[in-house]
């Protein structure tokens, strides 16, 4: 992790910014495995994940980070990364957010980048909190364990189980 990024983190609650360099350390243990033209973007796209919690601008950390990221000139990937990580799409929804606000982080003809977008949901969900190794079952339980049934974020993650579990069963059956 370099300077900038540190930097970007710096505003996260020390557990965030744990998480998130886990979650970035995570990554890098499997980016070889991507075309080399993805890698780096993908373990800066791993480290920044959730960036957008201590950014703040529309309220939905996903979009606020790429947003953010996006006008820092991070890449078309890193940004894409970011903004669809971990379901983003499903917690949008529970939300109500328009889905026109993932338009601008779109991206079509990137070769693996399916693949990319996979590891950085393992490796988000195979991280805790505070940055500890984790299955995804634990992550999974975790996570609704700490948010109440009806909440936002339990509901979402409810929602999106199959397709969280689905693509980290993508990710490590191709390591």
């Amino acid at each position: 992790m370099n300077q900038a990024m540190a930097e970007l983190l710096a505003p996260l609650t020390e557990s965030r910014r744990a998480h998130s360099i886990a979650v970035g350390r995570r990554m890098e243990t499997v980016a070889e495995l991507l075309p080399a033209e993805l890698r780096a973007d993908a373990v800066i796209a791993a480290y920044l994940h959730d960036v957008g919690y201590g950014h703040p601008d529309l309220g939905f950390h996903p979009i606020d980070g790429a947003r953010l990221l996006q006008t820092l000139g991070y890449s078309r990937v890193v940004c894409h990364m970011v903004a669809f990580h971990t379901a983003a799409e499903v917690e949008a929804g529970v939300r109500g957010l328009n889905a026109a606000v993932f338009d601008d982080f779109r991206l079509t003809g990137v070769a693996e980048l399916d693949k990319a977008d996979d590891f950085l949901w393992w490796s988000d969900l195979s991280t805790g909190p505070n940055g500890q190794d984790f299955t995804v079952d634990e992550r999974l339980a975790e996570i609704l364990r700490r948010y109440e049934p009806g909440s936002i974020v339990h509901t979402a993650i409810t929602q999106a189980e199959p397709r969280l579990r689905a693509a980290a069963q993508r990710a490590s059956g191709s390591m």
